[in-house]
């Protein structure tokens, strides 16, 4: 099966046992993900998951909080996708095998994600489960002991890497790689070959080996090997948009631990979704730099049958290709078995997905027409415009919007959009009106305007005072509603509490345009104020509400409705809330081997989320679901729903 990414790029050597990802990392712990953050460093983008610790198996954690950084991830304007990288949720409870870079000390997966297993209850018995994928592993003592009797690590780790310790230092959303969509070099439609950097170092016969492979597979990319240079000691990662691949040998940046022989080399690259191309149906997105770094440890590395294997596997993935679940293709997640006994080329599925990106008709041969109307909606200070596309002439693979202060003229702005898509948001408009068209292009040319649409931008002005605060209590648990505001437009809400009337000293947090807002607190009263709030400006604040948190005083209804999905061995419970009586701060799962018995699993969830997740092993379990609040249990359960896993 043909797999396509963003930037593909991760490999690793066989095996698998929590035995062997122990004998290459330094420290393995277990904890929570309490935040994720994506930023630049050193030219390239990381992905930073700051882990709560809760037990460490094997080296020390001398802090409460420790950060795994994570090469990838997604900013605005630029992405950069690592294949098979391990990715974080927040709340996630995890089991971590991690070394440290030698250029910084910072940590990382051992194994990409190989290195990160999701903790969950075993439905069956209660205790904890490490799962990843299809593989399990109870976290007892024999799994304590086996980590804490694996090979020896030296060296020291830095728990939270120095540019994060800068002060006002940028967050942004995290995206994971599947997200991304998948990349291409554009170029190669147009006869430009790719180039391939190479570090001085390299073994020049097996990367020149690599490259025939990959243009002996009989598609419009054509590969060449480039200019070499010496070997960097740092920033093989950065981004200078060279258009070219650079190929690294025995990783010289230190992205890899030599103790770590898991992860046999790292690529993918830099893409933008600016000017996409459809091929086939699929929307690619633009490779502007790519990677491919070399580890300078990992098995069979002097077999050069094998290397050679590996050089062309980590310049598949920056190409666009992902992992094939073809044992015999070289894009195979780990080097074929087989390599050490000569080797076998390009496997059917590695050239059946080179062809897939790029074939030897990749757009149209005309220049697109003219789109044949174009619209526009005005939300306060942020215009949507959409437009429908011309059925002649050759596909548009980007478009060009024009905006004037008349009809036809183009004298106050000018857009370039670097996609196929037919609609654009365009914000923080002044007031006034616009005559707006739009021209379709691609490498051919461009087409002529569209018909003009008229923009009216009025006033922005905030949103009126929120109404209607109201309030709902159980123990610690608050949940506070509202109305909207009478007059304005409104994305959001600010929410204000104090200790006194008119005070903020206990709270101030940003809310969603939903009115509603839930969360704890420790029993006292709070004054609690709203104010509505849009791209242009905060309004009035509500009068006060008293909020008074108090001591339950009965045991909540019980919940309804219980049902499951299941993934594999991983089994999602979820469930409704009562809505009479007081209502439950947390429920309690009860599984059994029969009708209304609790012989396997007895737990109390950690909130009064309605949906719960667990391990089950291969049988069959009866589940049931009880609320519950400091005062008790409610009377009752839910219906009794009967899983089997085969």
């Amino acid at each position: 099966m043909l797999a396509l990414a963003t930037v593909r790029p991760a490999a690793q050597t066989p095996g698998g046992p929590v035995s062997d990802l122990a004998d290459a990392s330094s420290l393995v712990l277990t904890g929570t993900v309490q935040q994720l953050q994506v930023r630049a460093e050193a030219g390239a983008i990381y992905t930073y998951a700051t882990i709560a610790v809760d037990e460490v198996l094997k080296g020390r954690a001398e802090h409460p909080l420790v950060v795994v950084k994570q090469l990838g991830g997604t900013l605005p304007t630029l992405g950069l996708a690592i294949i098979d990288q391990a990715s974080f949720r927040t709340n996630e409870a995890v089991l971590l095998f991690l070394n440290s870079r030698p250029r910084d000390g910072t940590l990382y997966t051992v194994g990409l994600e190989r290195g990160k297993w999701e903790l969950v209850p075993n439905l069956a018995t209660g205790r904890r489960m490490a799962a990843r994928g299809q593989l399990s592993a109870v976290l007892d003592d024999e799994l304590r002991r086996t980590v804490a009797g694996s090979a020896p690590q030296s060296g020291t780790y830095v728990a939270v890497p120095a540019e994060l310790r800068v002060a006002d230092s940028a967050d942004f959303t995290f995206i994971p790689p599947a997200e991304g969509g998948p990349a291409r070099w554009h170029q190669a439609d147009d006869g430009q070959r790719v180039s391939i950097e190479y570090q001085d170092a390299t073994d020049v016969a097996r990367l020149d080996a690599a490259v025939g492979r990959w243009n002996a597979a009989g598609t419009v990319l054509e590969l060449e090997r480039g200019a070499s240079g010496p070997a960097p000691s740092s920033g093989c990662q950065n981004f200078a948009d060279s258009n070219t691949i650079r190929f690294y040998w025995n990783d010289p940046c230190g992205e890899i631990s030599d103790s770590d022989p898991q992860t046999f080399g790292v690529g993918g690259g830099f893409f933008t979704p600016g000017f996409q191309k459809t091929i086939n149906g699929v929307v690619f997105n633009k490779f502007l730099q790519g990677i491919a770094i070399l580890n300078n440890t990992f098995a069979n590395r002097t077999v050069n049958a094998c290397l050679e294997d590996a050089v062309t596997h980590v310049l598949g993935h920056a190409v666009g290709l992902g992992h094939s679940s073809d044992g015999g293709a070289v894009m195979f997640p780990t080097l074929r078995a087989s390599c050490a006994s000569g080797s076998a080329g390009l496997g059917s599925d590695d050239i059946a997905g080179l062809r897939a990106i790029y074939p030897d008709i990749a757009s149209g041969g005309n220049p697109p027409q003219a789109p044949t109307a174009i619209t526009n909606t005005v939300t306060l200070d942020t215009v949507t415009l959409s437009w429908t596309p011309s059925t002649a002439g050759g596909p548009a693979q980007g478009y060009i919007l024009e905006a004037g202060s008349a009809p036809g003229l183009a004298n106050i702005t000018t857009l370039t959009l670097n996609s196929a898509a037919t609609s654009t948001v365009v914000g923080a408009v002044q007031q006034g009106t616009y005559y707006v068209r739009v021209r379709a292009r691609n490498a051919l040319g461009t087409s002529l305007p569209s018909p003009d649409t008229v923009v009216n931008v009025g006033p922005c002005e905030a949103p009126a005072a929120p109404g209607n605060l109201a309030y709902t209590t159980a123990d610690d648990l608050v949940n506070i509603t509202w109305s909207a505001p009478a007059s304005g437009v409104v994305q959001g809400y600010r929410l204000y509490a104090g200790y006194a009337p008119g005070a903020s000293n206990a709270l101030v947090t940003t809310l969603g345009a939903t009115p509603a807002f839930a969360g704890t607190a420790p029993v006292g009263d709070y004054f609690v104020r709203l104010a509505a709030i849009n791209s242009c400006a905060e309004g009035p604040q509500s009068p006060d509400l008293l909020v008074s948190v108090r001591a339950c005083t009965a045991a909540p209804q019980p919940p309804a409705s219980l049902s499951f999905t299941r993934t594999g061995n991983i089994v999602t419970l979820a469930w409704v809330a009562p809505t009479t009586g007081n209502l439950p701060s947390r429920y309690q799962i009860h599984a059994g081997s029969a009708p209304n018995v609790s012989d396997l699993l007895v737990q109390d969830t950690p909130n009064n989320a309605t949906s719960f997740q667990a391990f089950a092993p291969p049988g069959t379990y009866y589940v049931r679901v009880f609320s519950r609040n400091n005062c008790g249990f409610g009377v009752g359960s839910t219906n009794e729903v009967v899983i089997t896993v085969p």
